[in-house]
């Protein structure tokens, strides 16, 4: 391998962020690394129910990218991903052909709004910085009805963020008096509440779900959606008011075509390198939503995966360092209105015993604190996510 590497990573959310910083503290400055991604700015979409129901601007928890790289010895390059060429080491972009000697795939996922019918035009986005704000005002404007929060049918490995809303929405209409007006719903495709948190979390869960008296929905199927109605795989249909959703996930379109990915789009990897399975040439790495391998798609594990892929990366440029073992686990802080949060935090996708379960103002407090951490410090955590809470 040359003296002189060019990395490029492409994305630019937590995982990509990450990468890019291990990476630059790793290497000198004789190796070149660059970041590409299709916005000039990243946000962080887990703060997105303070955007919804607190005075929170989505400017406050938005990363100028450009400015965020300044002076680091990181190249920010804004530029959508067109294609990759394996056989050539070269990444094709909307301006032009940029070569590589290793390259990162923390590209994340597209949601799949076609896959599902109605879901762009009558659902409300949970997850879209583009559709945020019209979800804010759908949600704040309501004061009586049906609402479904969930998940559409076809592979969505993130449940979190309609439960949130949904607990954020009890909250407020409790604190309005208007909760005899409302019924609330979550609907999944699977058979248990955050499968990946194990069952002490889907325990905890299914009690949270009755104390708010919200009606839940396993093992149902959302397959398509009219201005009036959800309907559902086995044939039922249910009324409602606003539906928040996640539609199916699927890799980017950028990929099609490379030769890296699975039939849903994303790229398979080595849980133990993070190197793409389908690496022709044994140089390309993919982390957070962007892989293929079995578990949710948090940020949490983004961050695990990143620290992985350049620990490995700067060992075989260097033959120094150590690689981490990559131990999958469950971390997340649920938001629940009022100030309060729930951390749960689980071992249970690896085997391990280990369980957390807190409720109350100190999680959500350390939740925004990660993340107002993460912006000052410009991505640049280390392993500040194994630390705190979140």
């Amino acid at each position: 391998m040359s003296n002189n590497s060019t990395i490029i990573i492409v994305g630019a959310s937590f995982a990509g962020l990450k990468t890019a910083w291990d990476l630059r503290h790793k290497l000198s400055s004789d190796h070149r690394i660059l970041v590409f991604s299709n916005k000039p700015t990243t946000t962080i979409r887990a703060s997105f129910p303070r955007v919804v129901f607190e005075d929170v601007k989505l400017e406050d928890i938005t990363i100028d990218l450009a400015k965020n790289f300044e002076g680091t010895g990181i190249e920010f390059i804004c530029d959508p991903l067109v294609s990759v060429d394996q056989e050539n080491d070269v990444i094709v972009t909307a301006a032009g052909r940029y070569e590589y000697d290793f390259l990162v795939l923390a590209t994340g996922a597209r949601h799949a709004y076609d896959e599902l019918p109605g879901s762009r035009e009558f659902a409300l986005s949970v997850c879209d910085p583009a559709r945020i704000m019209e979800t804010k005002e759908a949600l704040l404007n309501f004061t009586g009805g049906d609402v479904y929060g969930g998940v559409g049918a076809g592979y969505t490995p993130c449940d979190g963020p309609p439960m949130e809303m949904l607990m954020d929405l009890d909250h407020r209409l409790r604190m309005l008096g208007l909760r005899d007006k409302a019924n609330l719903h979550y609907f999944t495709d699977k058979g248990r509440l955050l499968p990946p948190g194990g069952p002490q979390v889907w325990e905890r869960l299914e009690c949270l779900f009755r104390e708010r008296e919200i009606h839940v929905h396993l093992n149902v199927d959302l397959v398509r959606l009219d201005s009036t109605l959800l309907h559902f795989k086995d044939g039922a249909t249910k009324p409602y008011d606003l539906c928040l959703l996640i539609p199916p996930y699927r890799g980017i379109h950028a990929l099609e075509g490379s030769g890296l990915t699975d039939a849903r789009g994303f790229v398979p990897v080595s849980p133990q390198t993070m190197r793409a399975d389908k690496s022709t040439r044994y140089n390309v790495y993919a982390v957070g939503d962007a892989i293929a391998n079995p578990g949710p798609k948090q940020g949490h594990l983004a961050l695990i995966q990143a620290g992985v892929a350049a620990a490995h990366l700067a060992w075989r440029i260097t033959g120094e360092g150590t690689v981490p073992a990559y131990l999958p686990e469950f971390k997340c802080v649920m938001d629940l209105g009022g100030g309060h949060g729930l951390y749960m935090y689980s071992q249970w996708l690896s085997d391990g015993s280990v369980v957390e379960i807190q409720s109350g103002p100190e999680p959500y407090a350390s939740k925004i604190r990660f993340e107002e951490m993460l912006c000052e410090l410009r991505g640049d955590i280390g392993d500040l996510h194994l630390k705190m809470i979140k």
